[in-house]
């Protein structure tokens, strides 16, 4: 019984099949089992893993996103395929883990975030490094800080992951409204 289980299994998989040989069945079960094996990987890795915050992250989607590409469509071993997908799984962990409570390990994978921007100066040397062009500051400063210029950011960082944060400088209260009624004044203030 079991075994005819397993023949079963192994056929709808088509374990020993060619690429021209698969039948649409077999391919239906294929892309469910490697989506669902997709969407494990997903949820025992962290939740950004598949997010794309780090080099080291996108790296992984990539390559296990061609791994199960092949699988789906037979031009790569299904048993082989999941090794590897477990190997990487395993590597990706153990880079976490090393980063996590190692200083060091977390220096040596990902670069220091930059000051890019500091008291409303723009920090050129630190643009340059970063291959970073005054138009794509001016649009994370309008995305993020919702700003037009370095004059009015306290602070912007490059960070590890390829972002970019903006700190906006504290402003000063606008007066905006000065009305007088019948001996006493009233102000109103706009507060940024």
């Amino acid at each position: 019984m079991l075994q005819e289980i397993l023949e079963i299994f192994y056929w709808l998989l088509g374990v020993d099949h060619k690429i021209a040989e698969l039948s649409i069945i077999q391919i239906i079960t294929r892309t469910t089992i490697v989506y669902g094996t997709a969407l494990l990987v997903i949820r025992i890795g962290k939740r950004r893993f598949l997010g794309g915050y780090t080099a080291f992250d996108i790296l992984m989607g990539f390559v296990i996103g061609s791994i199960l590409s092949r699988t789906i469509t037979g031009r790569e071993n299904f048993w082989s395929s999941f090794t590897a997908i477990l190997t990487l799984m395993a590597i990706h962990y153990v880079i976490s883990y090393l980063t996590y409570y190692f200083g060091y390990a977390s220096d040596a994978i990902k670069k220091d975030e930059r000051q890019l921007i500091k008291d409303g100066e723009v920090n050129e040397d630190a643009m340059q490094k970063s291959k970073l062009g005054e138009n794509d500051l001016l649009e994370a400063l309008r995305k993020k800080g919702n700003v037009e210029s370095p004059e009015d950011v306290k602070s912007a960082y490059l960070e590890r992951d390829g972002s970019i944060s903006v700190i906006l400088k504290d402003k000063e209260p606008q007066i905006i409204d000065i009305t007088i009624k019948e001996g006493v004044q009233t102000v109103r203030v706009e507060i940024n």
